[in-house]
């Protein structure tokens, strides 16, 4: 069978996709390694024919895939191999979609592949960094230390997602009525006024004049402006599926005001960890920093992450080049510089990982406080500056000789 891959070569940032045949994604993994290749990405390539037959994957919930790894996490702890984990979990699990995960999990185990690669093949459900996170366990020998770090992330990302759920009801109930009470301002209330003003003859006001001209823009072109809106948001989404759009992509998100620091923090801290976590289970550094390399979903921390295994390479050490490196926040290159004074750089890794988990909680919770005085006073502001530029448009009807 066919596999479609992307690479990054040996002693640079360059990256290269190709395609190869392999009997399975085991033997298609181990021949490009076997090259000395940085496996970035490896999938099997289905045609346009199977794409239109194929049955929908089975997907489960991040609260299914939470219960999943724990239970496989103790099985694993347990002494038990990966085979037999999996067949008592598949009788074990609730829910018949993962069951049938579980069951092809196991099928591909049998077959030879590697943990990491079986759970690559269902991407809907497993995704980047949980791949990575399971392939840096089975590379680094730590796999059950590994999961309990992704049980961590997965009770830490769903009870931040209740928390976002819950504090943004309001706020977005808010955002609705008011984008409802524009629109009907706009489109049924104005065209009135406009009929009135027009049957007079006179000129309005600059502010009435400027509403009464969206609004007749949106009666009039309302499904073109749609049609021309959906169109864009196609073609932006079809550029950020090519490997230029995604570094652009990736490289806009980290720049976004008050965001962007907040997502590299978020990325470095699990970075760190999975490092720390390697190093303190006696993975020489620069294996560590190779599997680390490919953790991240961000296009730009993955290449930064690589320079600095260029630069121990070199001979440099893990600081130095990241103290020369304007991606790394000064804080993260000054603790591990400690570290390796110490002579524990892992245990800072994951002091570093934990101060970043802690500075994105406190910053996420501040920007959830901001938006909805933030939402009330532009809607609020929207909808006042439409109610008095009507006003000043029928106070100077006394004007016009009315």
């Amino acid at each position: 069978m066919q596999f479609n891959y992307r690479i990054r070569l040996a002693d640079t940032d360059r990256e290269v996709s190709g395609r190869l045949e392999a009997s399975d994604l085991a033997q298609a993994e181990a021949a490009l390694r076997a090259d000395g290749f940085h496996i970035l990405s490896i999938k099997p390539r289905v045609s346009l024919g199977q794409l239109l037959t194929q049955r929908p994957a089975a997907r489960l919930s991040r609260s299914q895939v939470l219960e999943l790894t724990e239970q496989l996490g103790s099985l694993l702890d347990a002494g038990l191999p990966i085979d037999r984990a999996l067949k008592l979990l598949r009788g074990t699990l609730p829910g018949e979609s993962a069951r049938h995960i579980v069951g092809e999990l196991l099928l591909d185990i049998e077959r030879g592949s590697t943990l990491a690669a079986a759970f690559e093949r269902h991407g809907a459900t497993f995704p980047g960094l949980y791949v990575n996170m399971v392939r840096a366990g089975e590379e680094g020998g730590i796999l059950p230390l590994t999961l309990r770090r992704l049980i961590e992330f997965y009770e830490r990302s769903i009870e931040f997602r209740n928390f976002l759920i819950s504090s943004s009801i309001y706020p977005i109930t808010l955002l609705l009525f008011g984008i409802s009470a524009i629109a009907v301002l706009t489109l049924a209330v104005i065209p009135k006024f406009a009929d009135v003003f027009d049957s007079m003859g006179q000129e309005l006001p600059g502010s009435a004049a400027f509403l009464i001209g969206v609004s007749s823009l949106l009666s009039q072109h309302g499904l073109e402006l749609l049609a021309a809106g959906l169109i864009l948001g196609i073609t932006a989404w079809a550029y950020g599926r090519t490997r230029p759009g995604q570094l652009w992509w990736h490289g806009l998100v980290l720049r976004l005001p008050l965001l962007g620091s907040l997502l590299l923090k978020a990325n470095l801290s699990r970075a760190c960890r999975t490092m720390g976590t390697l190093l303190q289970a006696g993975v020489p550094i620069l294996k560590s920093l190779h599997i680390v390399s490919r953790l991240s979903e961000n296009i730009h921390v993955n290449q930064a992450l690589g320079r600095l295994e260029r630069g121990i390479r070199d001979g440099e050490g893990l600081a130095a080049p990241m103290r020369n490196d304007p991606f790394f926040p000064p804080l993260l290159s000054n603790l591990v510089s400690v570290g390796e004074e110490t002579g524990d750089v892992g245990a800072m890794l994951i002091k570093v990982a934990e101060q970043y988990d802690a500075d994105v909680r406190k910053a996420a919770k501040r920007l959830i406080a901001l938006f909805e005085p933030t939402m009330i006073i532009i809607m609020g502001g929207l909808i006042g500056a439409i109610v008095l530029s009507m006003l000043s448009a029928i106070f100077s009807i006394n004007d016009m000789g009315l």
